[in-house]
């Protein structure tokens, strides 16, 4: 199964006519492997200092919108530097961690993965995966690791088109 989702997003990839449908093929991906009930994509640009969501799997409660400070804290430097896949797996452990924590629940998740996406030593974005409690055990942070490689295509495709 896990083969021919791959091979499936690579499929979609290659003959995507729209830019913006590269989201909704990673997602369907991250899908095959794991858990993802909210998913999004957030592009990073360093230099003008702001992030934009540029794909939601619930468009209608988390819109693809303008930009957004930048936010340089403990958690972005573990993406930046040790490009560090994190999950929160408790409801309690998300206490705190999100400003939208009552909306996120109102959706059923109490869990959290977020992926760091590099290339050329530059945060390009995050994948971002919110699910029931304790859906990413250690287990699942490898299979997130296999998003990253699909993930740079998107984030590349993605720049190439839009001013992120």
């Amino acid at each position: 199964m896990t083969r021919d989702a791959f091979r499936q997003f690579e499929e979609k990839l290659a003959r995507c006519d729209d830019p913006a449908e590269t989201g909704a093929a990673l997602h369907e991906l991250a899908a095959a492997l794991i858990p993802c009930h909210l998913f999004t994509l957030t592009a990073i640009n360093g230099p003008a200092g702001h992030v934009r969501r540029v794909y939601s799997s619930h468009p209608d409660v988390y819109p693809l919108l303008g930009t957004k400070p930048l936010v340089v804290d403990d958690w972005f430097r573990a993406m930046q530097t040790e490009r560090r896949i994190t999950a929160i797996n408790t409801a309690a452990g998300m206490e705190g961690q999100f400003p939208d924590l009552a909306l996120i629940r109102s959706l059923g998740c109490n869990s959290s993965l977020s992926v760091p996406v590099m290339a050329g030593n530059h945060l390009l974005g995050t994948i971002n995966a919110l699910d029931a409690e304790g859906s990413y055990p250690d287990a699942m942070l490898d299979r997130a690791a296999d998003l990253i490689i699909p993930a740079t295509a998107v984030f590349l495709i993605l720049r190439a088109h839009f001013a992120l």
